[in-house]
């Protein structure tokens, strides 16, 4: 609790009519004196009883970017069962500004959104939320810190990279435009690689042969994009988020020009997928991946799509991979 300045503006009025009041003896002053006495007591009286009991839910369900200010919904409870609660301002870490709410019956709750910037990607918990007030005279201003349960995921921050992508739609080879895709018709079966969807595997042939077999389905135009990521130690830290950005953004855009999309790293394999379900796959992987001191990327000899391969710095031992990728986007040059 803390005083604010008109209650330290009360404080001192208070303190010269105690000084009149000493000096004249008058017995009005004495009684003023007493009145000013009682408001600062039950300003901090009922400054304690107005945040008793106050609790707060919170939750996000939409996808949350790095640096992007987004909107966080909760909700003020007031479990007080005779008394409402009155003039309560919530704010969190990284919000904008606090939200205001001028009553809360008793045994109710009031739904609330507040602006939140989270600066960097990652796991957050919620963590705490701090409720604050002066009612009723504003001579104190009480803030007490409440714990939210739950967590939210931050995906990196997307950027535009249409502007240095060139135009890959008639390109031919390298696996675009294959026969084998992900239609309905079974066009071939072979060893299960890196990459494969489990789903596929084909149970009878792997029985037979001993090893895991999967099956390749007829399409006539299937699209495949393979983006490399290179999360390999050591590196700058911003380059490193960046580098994790451009892949992102990447895998949002061949998704939404109907691509079909796998991510490799080291110790991480997105399998080809399409479609907005298969970018937050993506984008969750993303937002917890960590850089690795060792290099393990389950690169296959046998590309599949066209290939992009994302280093952090030209002298990143994933450089090793440049003569098979497509196309190598160097990240502490952007």
């Amino acid at each position: 609790m803390k005083i604010t300045r008109e209650g330290k503006r009360f404080m001192l009025a208070t303190g010269l009519i105690a000084v009149a009041a000493v000096n004249t003896g008058n017995n009005l002053i004495y009684l003023i004196f007493s009145l000013m006495l009682s408001f600062i007591l039950l300003a901090v009286v009922l400054l304690r009883i107005n945040l008793s009991r106050i609790s707060l839910g919170a939750s996000m369900d939409h996808p949350v970017f790095a640096g992007e200010q987004t909107y966080a919904s909760f909700t003020i409870k007031n479990s007080k069962k005779l008394l409402p609660a009155y003039s309560i301002r919530v704010t969190a870490s990284g919000a904008a500004y606090p939200v205001y709410c001028a009553y809360i019956a008793p045994k109710d709750s009031v739904k609330k959104e507040i602006k939140i910037t989270f600066k960097k990607r990652g796991l957050y918990s919620y963590g705490k939320f701090f409720v604050q007030s002066g009612f009723p005279f504003i001579l104190f201003e009480k803030s007490a810190s409440v714990k939210v349960s739950g967590e939210v995921l931050v995906y990196p921050a997307l950027m535009d990279v249409e502007q240095f992508m060139p135009d890959i739609s008639g390109l031919g080879g390298s696996g675009i435009g294959k026969t084998a895709g992900t239609g309905n018709e079974i066009h071939s079966i072979r060893e299960f690689r890196y990459g494969d969807d489990r789903r596929n595997i084909h149970w009878k042939a792997s029985a037979k042969t001993s090893r895991i077999m999967v099956k390749e389905f007829a399409l006539t135009d299937i699209r495949k994009i393979t983006v490399i990521i290179d999360n390999l130690l050591p590196s700058r830290k911003e380059v490193f988020e960046k580098t994790l950005s451009l892949g992102g953004s990447l895998a949002q855009y061949f998704l939404d020009a109907g691509y079909f999309v796998r991510v490799l790293s080291c110790k991480k394999v997105i399998p080809f997928g399409t479609g907005g379900e298969h970018l937050l796959k993506v984008l969750d992987i993303l937002a917890l991946m960590q850089e690795e001191d060792a290099l393990d990327c389950p690169m296959s000899d046998d590309i599949e799509g066209y290939t992009i391969l994302l280093l952090k710095s030209g002298s990143s031992s994933f450089s090793k991979y440049s003569s098979s990728a497509d196309m190598v986007i160097y990240a502490d040059s952007l």
